[in-house]
């Protein structure tokens, strides 16, 4: 401790205070990284949701418009005929 002109009881609070303020700051980084992970899990939960939802949709819609095109083909080849 010689290196050091400050008096020790001053340098043991400021000392103390860095970390304190160094344990403070690093469990709000912990805290906003949590925060961050759920958010992102919940995101693509619902976003895998989604997707899957449109999908069927779209399978859905692709079905129809077969169904449609062949009652067309169905309907030109009876007047043909």
């Amino acid at each position: 401790m010689q290196e050091f002109k400050s008096p020790t009881s001053r340098l043991a609070r400021l000392f103390r205070n860095g970390r304190d303020n160094w344990k403070e700051r690093a469990l709000e980084k912990q805290k906003k990284l949590r925060a961050l992970e759920i958010k992102v899990r919940d995101l693509s939960a619902s976003r895998d949701y989604w997707k899957s939802r449109a999908k069927i949709a779209e399978s859905k819609l692709l079905k129809q418009n077969i169904e449609i095109e062949n009652e067309k083909k169905r309907d030109s080849y009876k007047r043909s005929s």
